[in-house]
């Protein structure tokens, strides 16, 4: 199952004006198990606007995955 934990260090750096088109960049930061049964994985988040230099958006974002111990991987 996963879970929206939520952000961390959310910068809001240009406003969208009406009409513009944005695009969402997602980089894996870390992977990290959280007990038996709980992955926390952390994202750089980026929103770009169409034809503008700053993004809109920077952002990390956490989620969890839960799952049964059973079936925990050996790595991440």
């Amino acid at each position: 199952m996963g879970i929206n934990f939520g952000f961390d260090k959310v910068r809001f750096v240009a406003p969208v004006k009406c009409g513009k088109r944005v695009r969402g960049h997602f980089t894996l930061k870390e992977a990290r198990f959280r007990g038996a049964e709980l992955l926390a994985i952390h994202y750089t988040v980026s929103i770009e606007v169409e034809d503008e230099r700053k993004p809109a958006l920077t952002a990390e974002w956490i989620t969890l995955v839960q799952f049964a111990a059973e079936d925990r991987p050996e790595t991440v």
